[in-house]
């Protein structure tokens, strides 16, 4: 009888639990559709914020190799809730791929603001510009 009543009590904690995060969700849902659309100002401030990491992908290529120097463009494709679902370099002055697939690796980790899911993904092109220390 005691094993029936904590089997009981364990079913009825595991469905309160599952009805709490389904009201969770809902109510996220409902204010991220309050949301404005996601500006290019706080899109920048995040790549800005990660800029090291970025410069640390061209440092480590330059190590090899010096003379490296030069522009990507680098395209993002960022859903509602803020997550990189892809990442491609459509232009790329530079053609390493050791520094494109470490660019690419650390912007697929990066996270920025949510918006309206009715806004869909957004794709956004930045440009990257690498350049040698003595052009700084």
């Amino acid at each position: 009888m005691k094993q029936t009543f904590l089997v009981v009590c364990a079913l009825l904690l595991c469905t309160l639990t599952s009805i709490a995060q389904n009201r969770k969700q809902q109510v996220q849902a409902r204010n991220d559709e309050k949301l404005p659309p996601r500006q290019l100002a706080e899109i920048d401030s995040v790549i800005v914020k990660h800029q090291l990491v970025l410069e640390a992908c061209y440092r480590e290529v330059t190590q090899h190799n010096p003379r490296i120097k030069g522009k990507l463009v680098v395209r993002l494709v960022l859903s509602p809730e803020g997550n990189v679902k892809n990442v491609e370099i459509p232009r790329d002055e530079i053609a390493n791929s050791a520094l494109d697939s470490c660019i690419t690796s650390k912007l697929k980790r990066m996270i920025f603001t949510r918006t309206n899911p009715k806004e869909g993904m957004q794709t956004v092109d930045l440009p990257l510009n690498f350049a040698g220390d003595e052009d700084e």
